[in-house]
């Protein structure tokens, strides 16, 4: 069963957002720039939640993401409701003057809209973004479970699938997206960012923000469909599963002995 909902209503942030999206050093990021790393200038109060997707028609089999096309497969009535309680979780003090950016495919819009919708959130946050870096990772066109052997033979982090990608691929370009967010956390002065995307994608950001090894980052489970993972500075999230640097992270599973 598909959930009810469509896309946000909007994904362009002030007035001039829609034009950054184009954009391929970044949203609004002069040409030229030199790329200028996280860590450097980050904020000490910066908080982040990330959101993977609320259950899809693809978690459940009902959708065959290589026959119709992955970035279609819609939310289950379920997923919409594991959705709403991200929103209900994630709270509309949260949202209040907050950067949000979403992956493009269909349920993860979903998912941000029903987070919105459960937070009557829509006109508080500073911008709104789409970011294709966001997407769930690229599995190809050949069949997943006949590459399982040659996934073991040469790495899980650094397998490609046949006409798709690797880990070590969603983690390139989700190294270029944190560096975006970075620089508009920095213009815009915000203390709250919100990401809603995908499993695999939302641990290969926090590898990448915390500087995890590629052996730590193989003990991390994927998170359950509608999960609120969140970064802050040590002591204010509660209790942490892994903290390194300044931040921690909590929300997250690691594999038993892991």
């Amino acid at each position: 069963m598909t959930a009810q909902g469509s896309r946000p209503r909007f994904l362009h942030g002030d007035g001039r957002a829609a034009d950054r999206l184009g954009d391929p050093n970044g949203f609004g990021d002069t040409p030229g720039e030199k790329p200028r790393y996280p860590e450097r200038g980050m904020p000490s109060s910066l908080v982040l939640k990330l959101v993977r997707h609320g259950q899809s028609t693809a978690n459940t089999a009902e959708f065959d993401p290589q026959i119709h096309g992955d970035f279609r497969a819609p939310l289950t009535a379920l997923g919409h409701d594991q959705a709403l309680a991200a929103g209900r979780e994630i709270g509309r003090e949260f949202l209040d003057g907050a950067l949000v950016y979403a992956s493009p495919y269909l349920r993860a819009q979903q998912t941000l809209g029903a987070i919105f919708d459960a937070t009557s959130g829509w006109d508080l946050p500073a911008g709104i973004y789409e970011d294709p870096r966001l997407r769930e990772v690229d599995h190809g066109y050949a069949d997943v479970k006949r590459q399982e052997s040659l996934r073991e033979r040469h790495g899980w982090f650094y397998y490609r699938y046949e006409g798709g990608e690797s880990p070590a691929d969603c983690y390139d370009r989700v190294s270029g997206f944190l560096e975006t967010l970075m620089r508009q956390v920095e213009r815009k002065g915000a203390k709250h960012v919100l990401v809603v995307t995908h499993g695999l994608s939302l641990r290969c950001f926090v590898m990448r923000f915390l500087h995890m090894t590629v052996s730590e980052f193989e003990t991390v489970e994927n998170p359950e469909n509608g999960a609120v993972v969140t970064i802050a500075p040590r002591g204010a999230a509660g209790p942490c599963e892994y903290e390194k640097g300044r931040f921690g992270v909590s929300g997250l599973r690691f594999r038993a002995g892991g």
